[in-house]
């Protein structure tokens, strides 16, 4: 009769360890940026009066949080962009101020994406005639749980797992 019960228990304790660690899936799936205007890597003769970023899924506006925002450098790395954002669905945009310095624009975005995790990239684009074009987009997603965390967790998962075997086969040898 133990040993039917030690083997109900390894069972159980098995099928609860895969349970876990099956539930332990990252989210793969963030927003991704999907169009600028003024697009990245592009040149523009006249000095935009916004900026605005499509993204694929919807953003989330946090309330009064400023959690979703866009912040333009000139070539001198003063700010032009103004403090006010506007989000709607999966766009958000910013107003410009004027700009006389040529050259390359820094465009930098942080948004929150509809599974609540934030997302945040770069990119820029040239002002001016006879200018040097700047270079393309980066983006990154702040993930809320690193790799090594799951890394860990399946370290210990298997751990536990070859104590439970071992212990089992130490009692059954009792």
């Amino acid at each position: 009769m133990g040993h039917l019960k030690s083997r109900g228990i390894l069972a159980v304790t098995a099928l609860a360890t895969l349970v876990i660690a099956s539930s332990y899936t990252p989210a793969l799936a963030h927003t991704k940026l999907l169009s600028q205007i003024p697009a990245a890597g592009t040149q523009v003769a006249n000095w935009p009066n916004q900026i605005t970023l499509e993204f694929d899924e919807s953003l989330q506006n946090l309330g009064d949080e400023k959690a979703n925002f866009l912040v333009v450098n000139n070539a001198a790395g003063d700010q032009v962009s103004n403090d006010d954002e506007l989000l709607i669905d999966n766009t958000i945009t910013v107003s410009l101020s004027e700009n006389q310095i040529q050259g390359p624009v820094l465009v930098y975005y942080r948004v929150v994406s509809g599974d609540g995790h934030p997302v945040e990239g770069e990119y820029t684009f040239t002002y001016g005639v006879g200018v040097e074009t700047a270079e393309g987009v980066t983006q990154s997603q702040s993930e809320s749980y690193p790799i090594a965390v799951y890394i860990a967790s399946a370290i210990f998962i298997v751990s536990g797992l070859f104590f439970a075997i071992y212990s089992y086969r130490r009692r059954s040898r009792i």
